[in-house]
């Protein structure tokens, strides 16, 4: 194995793609968490030089998932992780994977240049879209479960955006716990409202 034309150009590009998707997309969004990203570069570079070092070992795809699998199990299971950042955590781990196994495979970088091009610019277009249609979210305990009844929505609305001082466009009711007199929202905010503001 060649180290200077069959890993380094998979790890270049493999690094090159995590800085735009988890960089210029996941980090610069306002709903993102700064603890994330460093899982993110990490498993996505362990992930290739794993799979690249190895790939001319038998089962070394199975291997290679096995090993991240159980660092997965151990850390991630005992915490709720939201569904964005699972979301490119799996990105995380298998774009690296696709790397090393179109460089193993003898496809021309080019073509995998354009993959990876074209991967990052529709997670990064797509999660910006999604950020300005429905804005980020938090959730909410709530303690006047009075508004919670669907003609009171308005007022409801007006008193989470005063409370939060960012203007909520809507939320959506996740639990009622009558026998305490609480509710759990999820509340999503107006991202443009705030860019305004901050104009």
């Amino acid at each position: 194995m060649n180290l200077l034309t069959e890993v380094l150009p998979g790890f270049a590009l493999t690094l090159a793609t995590g800085i735009i998707v988890f960089g210029l997309g996941y980090a610069a969004s306002r709903r993102s968490r700064p603890e994330y990203i460093f899982t993110f570069f990490t498993f996505s570079i362990m992930a290739y030089l794993i799979t690249s070092l190895l790939r001319d070992v038998q089962l070394t795809l199975g291997f290679s998932f096995g090993l991240l699998a159980v660092f997965t199990i151990m850390r991630f299971r005992s915490i709720n992780i939201p569904v964005r950042e699972m979301t490119y955590l799996y990105l995380a781990i298998m774009l690296p994977f696709a790397n090393a196994l179109f460089v193993a495979t003898r496809v021309p970088f080019t073509d995998v240049l354009v993959i990876n091009g074209v991967l990052a610019l529709f997670v990064v277009v797509l999660d910006r879209g999604l950020l300005m249609r429905y804005g980020s979210s938090q959730i909410v305990h709530y303690e006047k479960v009075d508004l919670i009844q669907a003609n009171n929505e308005r007022a409801l609305l007006d008193d989470l955006s005063n409370r939060t001082g960012r203007h909520v466009r809507r939320y959506v009711v996740e639990e009622i716990d009558f026998l305490r007199d609480t509710a759990t929202l999820t509340v999503y905010f107006d991202e443009k409202g705030i860019r305004l503001q901050n104009l």
